[in-house]
Formats: structure tokens, sequence, C-alpha cells
């Protein structure tokens, strides 16, 4: 997310104007889903995606007439992706629908705008049709991230808060660690890596911390409620320090790599400890899915999948 509003502040700093469409709602089957962007330049260039196939073919010679002339009236759009029936068809037969908002971004009216909300982690990004508006308060986590709000008369606006609620910790930053933090990554996923070592590789990307000691790592985790965390360590005694720091906050999913023979020892330690049955009866262990993983990258699809699934709901 961050990454898109930063493509878009570029160019708008550069003077040149963006269109852009923003799925504010889908419905199943859709092969855009809430959330998703896309911007287009007046010489055809477009980055990211609200679905393909014909309506983004649609959705570009739009874009290109609007860029041409500088003149688009800001809307709402409701696609349905079936190949008849009532309401505006997209043109595809997927099944579902998709409500995109069309906005034409202006330097000198809109630069300023998304500059700030490209170089916030918080906050919320409002599209309504006379203008762009960011609101720097923090994400009210009660609310979805992406909200259309709109009233009989017409009138409407899209709040897209700019915390990324796709969010991971490990804890760890040895080999497995590292690929998982990169799979992540791709996927969308704020990921912050932990580790007492200090020796452990640069330049390749992988966001990490050092922190003095796994004992108390729990605390040092921003936004536990959201946070889903993995251990891999490398040991079986650091994991166990790093899983009592963790109790006690409220993470939506605690996992630890292991074997079963691991898994078990790294729990009879923890009784030992006192920890609660409860919290320990919950930990996905060993974490990731059954698929017959061995190497580095192998676990980290393995633990990826998890997560997408737990995530999903599925």
């Amino acid at each position: 997310m961050s990454e898109f509003w930063q493509e878009v502040a570029r160019h708008l700093e550069r003077g040149v104007p963006v269109f852009l469409a923003v799925v504010a709602a889908h419905t199943p089957g859709s092969p855009g889903t809430t959330g998703a962007k896309m911007l287009v330049l007046a010489d055809g260039e477009q980055h990211g995606t609200i679905g393909g196939g014909a309506m983004e073919l649609a959705l570009c010679s739009r874009a290109r007439d609007a860029l041409a002339t500088r003149r688009f009236a800001s809307r709402i759009q409701t696609l349905h992706h079936r190949r008849a029936g009532e309401g505006e068809r997209s043109g595809m037969i997927c099944s579902g629908s998709q409500t995109n908002v069309l906005y034409l971004a202006l330097p000198e009216r809109d630069g300023a705008v998304v500059s700030r909300a490209a170089e916030s982690s918080d906050g919320t990004l409002v599209f309504a049709p006379d203008g762009l508006v960011f609101d720097p308060a923090p994400a009210d986590l009660a609310l979805p991230p992406c909200r259309l709000v709109q009233v009989p008369s017409g009138v409407w606006r899209y709040d897209e808060q700019r915390l990324n609620r796709r969010r991971l910790a490990i804890i760890g930053g040895g080999h497995c660690g590292r690929a998982l933090a990169r799979v992540m990554q791709q996927v969308g996923d704020h990921v912050v890596v932990l580790d007492v070592r200090s020796d452990l590789p640069t330049g390749d990307g992988c966001p990490t911390r050092v922190v003095a000691d796994y004992g108390a790592i729990g605390g040092l985790i921003e936004r536990p409620e959201i946070t889903p965390v993995v251990v891999m360590t490398p040991d079986y005694r650091s994991d166990v320090e790093a899983l009592r720091g963790l109790v006690g906050l409220p993470f939506p999913f605690v996992g630890v790599m292991g074997s079963a023979a691991k898994v078990a020892e790294i729990k009879r330690a923890l009784r030992d400890a006192g920890i609660a049955p409860d919290w320990i009866e919950a930990l996905r262990a060993p974490v990731g899915l059954s698929i017959g993983s061995h190497t580095p990258a192998e676990i980290a699809v393995s633990v990826a999948a998890q997560l997408i699934r737990e995530r999903s709901g599925s």
C-alpha cells in the first residue's frame, strides 16, 4: 500500500497528473477486491491492478481521455461481472461485482495531500467528489480499513486507513525467519524480524531489529492485537524464552517452528514455567501447513499459507 501511494506522490511531485481507480467494495467472486488500486498515466503506463481483463482495458481508455483534458468528475462505479442482467457490466463473467472509485489526481490540487499520506504509516486518506483529504489521526481499529459511505442523495466518500493491518512479527532472523519475511513482504505484509544476534546478514531487505533479550520481546511488538507472531529462534531454549515473553499480550496467532519432538519439549518447559495450559494448547505448533517442506524456502511457503488461511477465515 505504501509503495503505491509513494509512486503516485512521485508523479504528482513532477507535475504529472495521475488517474486513479480504487476498489472500494466487492462481493464474492469479483476479480477486484476491496482496497486494490491502479494508476494510469497519459502515456498508458499502468501500475497496480483492480482485476484486469476487459474492465481495465475500458478504464485505461477512459483514463487517457481524462488525462488528456485534465477534466474528470470523480465518481463511484459499480460493475457486475456477468454476461447479462441488471446493472452496468464489466465485460467479464467471473461472477460477483465491485465498486470502484475513479479519481483524477492533479499536482496542483492533490500533490501535497498525497505526499503526506504516502509518508505516513497511519491516518486516513479520504476520497470525496470535491477532492482528497488526509486525516492524520490514528486509525480506529473498530472501523474497516477501507470504507465506502453513500447516502441516497448521491453524496459519497471513501476512507482508506494508511495503517497496514496485514502484519507479522518473526522472532528469529535465521535462514527460515528471513525466508518467511521475504515471502510475507511480497504479499503485502508489514514485517519485523526480531533477534538478539547483531551479526545477521544485512542488505537483503529483511527488516531486522536487534533486541536485548527474547524474554521481554512481547512488549517491543507494535499493535499486538492485530499482529501474528512466529517464533523461529536457533534452539528450543530461546524459543521457550521468547514464548514466555509473549504471554499476557493479545496476539491473534502465535506459532513456533519445530519437529513434533521439539514442540513437545517446548510445551513441557512452558508447563514447568507455570504457563496456563490453555495458552500452551492455543499455540500453532509446529507452525505451517503439512506440505512436506524441508528447505527454508519451502518452510516459508508452508507458514505463509497457514497465515493467509487464518487471515481469510478459510
